[in-house]
């Protein structure tokens, strides 16, 4: 899986003005902070940014996490109804990634993400409560995102935290590192009116169509892409633990047309580099890309993550390649003897893997690469660049790595090069003889990208790349040659910081400097949305998509169907999302717009975009992951899916898209539908909200102290991205 979301770890390296600092470097346990030798957390994600990076979802108690949601959800991120002046001084709150919950004192009870009226000068006491077991911590900001109190992080279900401070005027909000736009609220010293509780907000996207959806494969763990080509009788769908799979007329084939998981890292199992948790089980590693050539479907090409090897620096975590296989004339297996490695880049981190390539109608093999993983583009793999006020990194680098962009290779010739064989198109930005020879790497096509999860190109030959952002907003960008697209001096089209990437700066450039490649813009993104909208959860990893091409869903035709991975916050519940956008030509340069808050771009000058419902699931839900979309050759449109947020089970599912009323119906999983009561005795309370499996856990757990023993070898210490 692809994904996202730096945060948990991201937060713990991020800001000025920390709380408890000593001058050894270290911090005062009551004053919070990291302390020396603990990262302070790591990342919680799906990256993501993207859909997801980051390690396994903790699994909390079922009860206890539902009887939270169940308060929090509807109001994720609203702050203020509890807008009374606080009469005590000690606050308690429970933490839970939708929102801050009041417990006390009275004013605040029950209220979401409470505003804090506080007395100027008054010494405050306030403890929290983690209620989901996934990592928070406590923080404090001015107006200018200075942080003047900060805690550590802490991820223990039913763990407290204790943190003592002297209000300020200067003090405007509350907020939780990881999870800065679920749980984020505001802090006043003046006596504020009450908001209306029961004013609904607005949804960032309108309805769309409604649609129906007919599962063609099922069984899998992690579909990661797919392909249809023309003129053969299967479909093909790779997944994420290192096998592709033919689709025929009923359904999945058993055996594999190829694998290669002999040849690749263990996926959720063994982790390289400093970033990834040893321990945990959630991985953006493996089979990620899957392409048949466009004139000879004997050739294959996939992308993988294979061990470190002797070209891979210490530490780091695993080499990404790009292999083509042989297959037969019937198309029913590909021979793994006949590999031929076309592509070898060292990945500094396991996330930001990047996935599906895609050959454009040029003949050329476009392949997105990530940033090299980690936090912000700035953690060790990283190179230093132009924009001083930002640490790193790949995204703006053109001249050390791969990584960070879009290359654009000929798989057709087998040419001698750095990376490994193939041939360098002569227009490409960087090739001998153009006006850029030299600036950069001749296999880019276009960089100034963190994640680049999802590539496509349209009837109309638009080439269209999804790029998971890391906490505050997803943005898809039309993709051209010689484009810089902004990360890490911009989120989407915001201006980003590395010290607080949860408040942006107010400007940042739009262009880089005359001398690095001629002062180029940083050109904005045709698709963006916010991960949370009016206290309302959008969602956390943009997973790019494909435009429809075919007539069976007119309401879909010609749009660009996309999607999010998950909209809850936790990384917990399969509740994936699908977009619709009208691709028109916008002019995408910096400087053609008035700019929004933090330098974004006004989304009246974005594509139109709704969202797309479904006919078979409660309140139009889909109740799957969506982790990446295929296209049929007959223009129709797949959504790849699962139901677990780690690469387990076998939940992976390709959904045709289908006219309403045509479809299944789409159910929840069996053990987070209802709220069991308090006086059951719950087998499953500590199961994975994703797992539906339940027969084959009850086969491998015998008792319930083997089933705490295997939760506790999955909950992890952790998307962007």
């Amino acid at each position: 899986m692809a994904h996202n979301n730096d945060r948990t770890r991201d937060a713990s390296e991020a800001g000025d003005g920390r709380a408890g600092e000593r001058p050894d470097g270290r911090r005062d346990e009551a004053g919070g902070g990291r302390r020396d030798g603990a990262d302070g957390g790591r990342p919680n994600e799906g990256d993501g940014r993207s859909a997801g990076e980051g390690r396994s979802p903790v699994r909390p108690s079922r009860r206890r996490f539902l009887q939270t949601a169940a308060a929090t959800t509807a109001v994720a991120g609203l702050g203020s109804v509890g807008a009374a002046q606080l009469e005590e001084s000690e606050i308690e709150l429970e933490g839970v990634s939708d929102g801050w919950v009041g417990v006390s004192p009275e004013e605040i009870a029950d209220e979401t993400n409470p505003t804090l009226v506080l007395e100027e000068g008054e010494t405050y006491e306030l403890t929290w409560e983690n209620i989901d077991g996934i990592g928070h911590n406590f923080v404090i900001i001015d107006d200018d995102g200075e942080q003047l109190v900060e805690t550590e992080i802490i991820e223990g279900e039913g763990e407290t935290q204790t943190v003592e401070f002297e209000a300020e005027d200067a003090m405007s909000e509350y907020y939780c590192e990881p999870h800065p736009q679920t749980m984020r609220g505001d802090i006043t010293t003046d006596e504020e009116e009450e908001a209306d509780p029961d004013e609904e907000a607005e949804p960032y996207f309108p309805e769309g169509p409604t649609v129906g959806v007919e599962p063609v494969a099922e069984g899998l763990v992690a579909p990661t892409d797919f392909h249809d080509p023309e003129g053969t009788d299967y479909q093909y769908v790779s997944d994420q633990m290192g096998e592709v799979y033919r689709i025929g007329d009923d359904g999945i084939e058993d055996d594999p047309f190829l694998d290669i998981s002999d040849r690749m890292v263990a996926v959720g199992e063994e982790f390289e580099g400093g970033y990834a948790d040893p321990e945990g089980d959630y991985d953006e590693r493996g089979l990620l890309g899957l392409e048949f050539h466009p004139e000879d479907d004997s050739r294959v090409f996939v992308s993988y993550s294979a061990p470190p090897d002797d070209e891979t620096p210490d530490g780091w975590s695993h080499v990404q390649v790009l292999a083509e296989f042989e297959a037969d004339e019937d198309g029913e297996t590909a021979d793994p003897d006949s590999e031929r490695s076309i592509l070898e880049i060292q990945h500094p981190q396991f996330n930001h893997d990047s996935g599906p390539m895609a050959f454009g109608p040029d003949g050329y093999l476009y392949v997105p690469m990530g940033d090299g993983g980690g936090g912000n583009d700035s953690d060790y793999g990283h190179v230093e660049d132009w924009y001083d006020e930002n640490e790193g990194g790949n995204g703006q680098d053109t001249e050390e790595n791969l990584l960070g962009g879009v290359l654009r290779i000929d798989v057709d010739e087998e040419e001698d090069q750095e990376f490994g064989e193939y041939g360098i198109p002569d227009d490409n930005p960087f090739a001998e003889g153009g006006d850029l020879e030299g600036e950069g790497l001749e296999e880019y096509y276009a960089w100034g990208l963190r994640n680049p999860f999802g590539i496509t190109f349209s009837e109309d030959d638009r080439c269209i790349v999804a790029d998971a952002g890391q906490v505050l907003y997803e943005a898809a960008y039309e993709i051209e040659a010689g484009n810089n697209y902004g990360w890490n001096v911009r989120e989407g089209s915001h201006c980003f910081s590395t010290d607080t990437p949860a408040t942006p700066p107010e400007e940042c450039p739009m262009e880089t400097p005359d001398d690095v490649r001629g002062g180029e813009p940083l050109v904005d993104p045709v698709v963006e949305y916010p991960q949370v909208y009016e206290g309302q959860g959008v969602g956390i990893v943009i997973i790019g998509g494909h435009t429809y091409e075919d007539d069976t869903v007119e309401e879909l035709e010609g749009q660009y169907i996309f999607g999010d991975w998950t909209v809850d916050q936790g990384r917990q519940m399969p509740q994936g999302r699908v977009f619709a956008a009208t691709p028109e030509d916008i002019d995408t340069n910096p400087d053609s717009v008035e700019r929004d808050e933090y330098g974004g771009r006004p989304r009246d000058d974005l594509w139109e975009m709704e969202e797309v419902l479904f006919d078979g699931g409660e309140d139009g839900e889909l109740h799957h992951f969506v982790r990446q979309f295929g296209r049929g050759a007959d223009g129709e449109v797949y959504i790849l899916a699962n139901q677990i947020g780690v690469p387990e089970g076998d939940t992976g599912v390709v959904l045709e898209i289908v006219p309403e009323g045509e479809g299944i119906e789409l159910e929840a999983p069996e053990d987070v539908e209802e709220e069991p009561d308090d006086d059951e005795d719950v087998e499953d309370e500590e199961e994975h909200p994703g797992d539906i499996d339940e027969e084959d856990e009850e086969e491998a757990d015998e008792d319930e102290a083997d089933d705490e023993e295997a939760d506790d070898e999955n909950n992890e210490s952790t998307n962007d991205d």
